[in-house]
């Protein structure tokens, strides 16, 4: 029974979420999407805390036994409970000026720096990738020189208007014909997915492997 009690909850609740999105009109299963709703958040909010006290214990060992790079750690808790005691004591809205600004001046430019060390990482792996080999690495190098070209001032100053009318046509037409492809798939295999976990046989989340 332990093992066929959470997934009969699941499936309840899963079946019922499910009716609730698709079926209007019926005030008793707004309300009650709405209070499972609420549930929802209230496990995402406890989630959340689970990931605070792994990394504080993650990151307070290495501190206090000064592993190399201990510094990084010591900054990332400062940082995480600093703006988590800033927002919940003290700004207890996101339109505060205060969090405003530590947002704008703290979070965003560190997202940035982030973010833009993935060039390094992308053009590793552009280098790789652009090798001709065969015909379509032909045709992948091609797209990406025109791309690259075509979305910067300097392309079409050297080359005209040409080449960032091709490769906006390259952006709208076969980009987005490969993206639909890929959402179409990935949507197949997410509800794919939900139903394994639906009827038990995907029990992974409940610390279990499936059949």
């Amino acid at each position: 029974m332990k093992q066929e009690l959470p997934v009969i909850i699941g499936l309840a609740f899963g079946l019922f979420i499910v009716i609730a999105m698709f079926v209007g009109g019926v005030p008793a299963l707004t309300t009650g999407k709405n209070y499972v709703d609420d549930w929802f958040l209230v496990v995402s909010a406890w989630a959340i805390a689970v990931g605070v006290v792994n990394l504080t214990q993650i990151h307070g060992r290495r501190v206090q036994q000064r592993r190399e790079g201990y510094q990084y750690s010591l900054w990332l808790m400062i940082c995480m409970f600093g703006m988590a005691f800033f927002g919940i004591l003290v700004a207890k809205s996101a339109d505060h000026e205060g969090w405003k600004f530590m947002y704008n001046n703290l979070i965003a430019p560190m997202n940035a720096t982030v973010y833009s060390t993935l060039v390094f990482y992308i053009g590793a792996a552009a280098y790789r990738a652009f090798r001709v080999r065969n015909v379509e690495a032909a045709v992948l190098l091609v797209a990406a020189v025109v791309m690259m070209l075509g979305r910067v001032p300097l392309g079409t100053v050297l080359l005209g208007d040409w080449i960032g009318d091709t490769a906006e046509w390259i952006l709208n037409v076969p980009n987005s014909a490969g993206m639909r492809g890929i959402q179409i798939g990935a949507t197949l295999g997410g509800i794919a997915t939900a139903l394994r976990i639906l009827v038990g046989i995907e029990r992974a989340h409940l610390g279990g492997t499936g059949d």
